[in-house]
């Protein structure tokens, strides 16, 4: 059944500006994922995607513009009413408690415990009904110190999930994923969107994977937007010729086959 009240989600980014000291990084930046939406942002290395994140994330404070997550500025949200709204699972995530699979998901729970609160049965089935899905129930006695790099992904990408959130934001959170596994992570989150209400923003260096998932891409090169709409209608011929210089052909409705560098 559709969450209606994830349907009503919405994390902007409005007319956003970031230095570094006096280097520009991000120019007049503006964005918007709701409430069922999957959106990937996208772009060379070095075109600001991770400073992006950083402040949509509420990680850092641009010196213009704002982030409002249902009209609230995300950087004043205390750190459990954000946790609460948005979920953050980032490329690579060192522990260096070892805690096992299971403990680790678990913590997921946390923005909506009270401090002396137990687990209910029910909280515990709905964590290994998600594990079941991510593939992750079988990892759930393991010391996530012992886990491989996927296997982390995994176990992050489940923790978030656990955590509730109507905002999912990904970082190359699936970059050391197999192949297969990643198209499955990439179609159980889609599914999470259509049915749940979710909202997804994710940096992708899958250019693929953006194309075949998303609804809406947005790039940027150099700090500054490149294209904002449907994969069909962003990545074209043009795009990876003016963005990523390289040549490309386009099978409609498809996806794309890189020929060679421009």
């Amino acid at each position: 059944m559709m969450n209606k009240a994830n349907l009503s989600a919405c994390l902007s980014a409005q007319d956003i500006e970031f230095y570094y000291g006096r280097r520009k990084v991000l120019t007049n930046i503006g964005l918007k994922v709701s409430g069922g939406e999957y959106l990937s942002l996208i772009g060379p290395n070095g075109s600001g995607k991770t400073t992006l994140f950083s402040i949509l994330c509420g990680l850092l404070q641009p010196q213009k513009g704002k982030v409002l997550f249902n009209e609230r500025a995300v950087q004043k949200m205390n750190a459990r009413k954000r946790a609460q709204a948005i979920a953050i699972v980032q490329q690579s995530a060192e522990q260096a408690m070892p805690f096992t699979c299971l403990e680790s998901i678990l913590l997921g729970l946390h923005p909506h415990q009270g401090r002396f609160d137990t687990i209910s049965n029910a909280q515990y089935q709905k964590v290994r009904k998600l594990m079941e899905l991510t593939d992750t129930i079988k990892l759930s006695e393991q010391p996530i110190t012992q886990l491989s790099g996927g296997e982390r992904q995994r176990v992050a990408l489940c923790r978030a999930l656990v955590q509730q959130p109507k905002i999912l934001l990904l970082d190359e959170a699936m970059s050391e994923l197999d192949v297969a596994v990643r198209m499955q992570m990439s179609e159980l989150l889609k599914k999470l969107c259509h049915e749940k209400g979710l909202a997804v923003m994710a940096i992708h260096h899958d250019l693929n994977l953006a194309y075949r998932f998303s609804d809406k891409i947005y790039a940027l090169k150099e700090g500054c937007c490149a294209g904002f709409g449907t994969p069909e209608q962003v990545m074209t011929e043009e795009f990876f010729r003016k963005v990523f210089h390289v040549k490309a052909e386009i099978f409609a409705n498809k996806g794309f086959f890189i020929q060679n560098i421009l």
